[in-house]
Parts: C-alpha cells; structure tokens; sequence
C-alpha cells in the first residue's frame, strides 16, 4: 500500500512538472518513442534469429540422416543421377505407349535440299562477279520469260481426301438429332434416306455433259496446245539457237537483248511477240523479274557475239497467258514450240544441257 501511494504520488509529481516543463515533455516524449522503436527492433531479431535456428537444426537433421545410412557424397550423387534416368526413361516409355499418327519422319527435308544447292549457286555466281571485275569486262543483259497456262481442273484428289470426303458425305445424310419432346425431329428415317450418290450417279443426272479430264491432246502427245495436262500448269517453251548455242537449237525460255530505251518488262513482252507473233496476248502481273541467272560466254563463241561483254545476267520474268495462240508463221528456220509441264522442261534441259541447269529450272518453275 505504502509503496501504490508513492507511485502515484511519483506520477503526480511527473505529471505537473511535464506540464510546466514544454522541453522536459518533449524529451519524455522521444524516450517513448525510442523504446517503442528498440522493442520492436528486439522482437523482429528474435524471429529472424528463430528462423535460422530452425533451418540450421532441419539441415543438421536430415545431414545426420544421411550420415547414418553410410551413404558418401559420390554415393548420394549417384543415387540422385539414377533417379533423373528412371524419371526420363519412364517419361520417354509413356510417350511411346500413345497411340500417334507421327511416322518419326526427317523434317525440312525439302527445305534442306534446296539449301544446299541454293548455296553453293550463290557461291557461284560471286566468283563469276569477281572473274568479270577482274577481266574488266560488262555483263550483257537478256531478259527470258515464263509463259505460263494455269490449271483449267482440279487435280486428282489423294486416297485420304477421298476418305473423308466420303465419310463426311455420310454423316450429314443423318442431320442433327433432338428430343422427341421438341417436335423438332422429323418421322423415322428409311434406309433409302441415308444412301450417298457415287460422283458417277451424281454426273449422270446433270442435264449437260461433262468434259473429259483427259484430253485428246494427252492420248495422241501433242504438246503444241494448250489443250493438254488440265490438272497442272504448262509453260511455253521456245527450240532456238537465238542465244548463241554453239551446238545449234536447244529447248529454252523466249529471250531478247534489253535496250537503253525501254524497261525490263517492256523486253519481256517483246522477246514474246518477236518469237511467238503479236497475237499471243499476256497479263504481267509485275515489273520485277522472279529471278536472275548468270551466263558466262565460251570463248569459242565468235567476237561478232560476245562484243567484248564477260557474259550475260539472264532476268526471268513470269506472265500468264490471256488469250490468243502461237503464230506459227513467225518462227525461224529450224525453231519450234511446245506446251510442256514442268517435268517436261527440267527433262528437255537436262538431256542438253546437264543437270545443273535442269536444277535451276526446276526450282524456278
């Protein structure tokens, strides 16, 4: 008791000095303050502290673990790497259980074979450059053409398209099905409800006549209509010695020299009606070449030709034929023309020329 009257006694006292003291209670007031912030301070160690006591007693822990299995550092390793095996192997057996229509195929393969020839061409053609700059002599500039005939059908379907066009035909014979509470559905169907014409059946019932896929042209070989190969496209091609083929005509594209006084287009179009007659009529859908080719004159080539030029560079244009047909009448002594798929030219070049050539011009067409 003695000591409760003492304390207030005491606080009394504190009090009434804090009140006529203002700098007194402001020094109470950051000691408060002060052992807030410090006790506060104390107690987030204290847990910090208690978390590494806790990781520290759960690593020394599972280290005792191990040490009483017997197992060294290099064992526990080994272990840990037979388990990653196990995991990838068992990974790897799930993977080959699934059902996959993936055949495992090399991929780009395509792709890859025209790398490999497309690069070395490139090669190949800057040591031509570098050859030309050396001799100090130009490069001619010839612009060739593609004349090509779109495809008039569809091709042949693939086995699987016919599948599922099949299967498809067969489904939607049955519609969708409701409930019999909706009156949505219509009476029961009869099997004769569910039969899929045959294209055959289908084409009989049309009140015209089909034409033939195959055309006469293709039965007897004639390659100088258009009337031929339906399903692909056909390019016309041009048997001349215009290039200055020192072993006489050879099959090949339309050509000309180009002129200061016209553009590139303007002689692609020209290299046409000067071989084939103004009655061929194209459509250009632009004026950039596809692609170039590089030509390096034989020295046995007469002076009269090569006019001090290295070679030529060979621009390709490629355009589509319009209307209108080949102007027999125009052609040179010992020229002709054909219609030829893309096979049939890369076949043609290759026998005159060589393979090489025969890749540009497949992958060009």
């Amino acid at each position: 008791a003695v000591r409760s009257t003492r304390l207030c006694m005491g606080t009394t006292t504190l009090n009434a000095s804090l009140t006529s003291n203002p700098a007194l209670a402001s020094a109470a007031a950051s000691v408060s303050v002060f052992s807030s912030e410090h006790a506060s301070s104390i107690s987030s160690s204290n847990t910090t502290i208690r978390q590494f006591a806790a990781a520290a007693k759960k690593s020394k822990s599972k280290k005792d673990s191990n040490d009483q299995n017997g197992l060294s550092y290099k064992e526990r390793k080994d272990a840990a790497k037979q388990k990653r095996r196990e995991a990838w192997q068992k990974k790897h057996d799930r993977i080959d259980r699934l059902a996959t229509r993936r055949d495992h195929s090399p991929k780009d393969v395509l792709k890859t074979q025209f790398r490999s020839w497309w690069d070395k061409e490139v090669m190949y053609h800057d040591v031509l450059r570098r050859a030309a700059k050396k001799e100090n002599k130009p490069w001619r500039i010839r612009v060739a053409v593609m004349v090509e005939r779109l495809p008039v059908v569809t091709p042949d379907m693939e086995d699987w398209e016919r599948d599922y066009i099949d299967l498809r035909d067969y489904i939607w014979t049955y519609g969708k099905e409701y409930p019999e509470e909706t009156g949505f559905m219509y009476a029961p169907d009869k099997p004769e409800d569910h039969i899929v014409p045959t294209d055959e059946e289908l084409l009989a019932g049309l009140p015209f006549q089909i034409a033939p896929r195959e055309t006469e042209a293709d039965a007897t070989g004639n390659v100088k209509t258009r009337d031929r190969q339906l399903k692909t496209r056909v390019y016309l091609a041009h048997r001349t010695d215009a290039e200055g083929n020192k072993s006489g005509p050879r099959w090949t594209l339309p050509s000309a020299l180009a002129s200061n006084d016209e553009t590139l287009l303007q002689t692609a179009q020209r290299a046409v009606s000067a071989s084939f007659g103004k009655d061929l009529e194209l459509w250009c859908p632009s004026n950039a070449p596809m692609t170039v080719n590089f030509r390096v004159y034989n020295k046995n080539l007469p002076e009269s030709f090569r006019e001090g030029y290295y070679g030529e560079k060979i621009f390709y244009y490629r355009v589509q034929h319009d209307q209108g047909d080949v102007d027999e009448s125009s052609l040179g002594n010992g020229e002709d023309y054909a219609w030829l798929t893309r096979e049939e030219m890369v076949e043609r070049v290759e026998e005159e020329r060589g393979k090489h050539q025969a890749k540009f011009f497949h992958y060009m067409l």
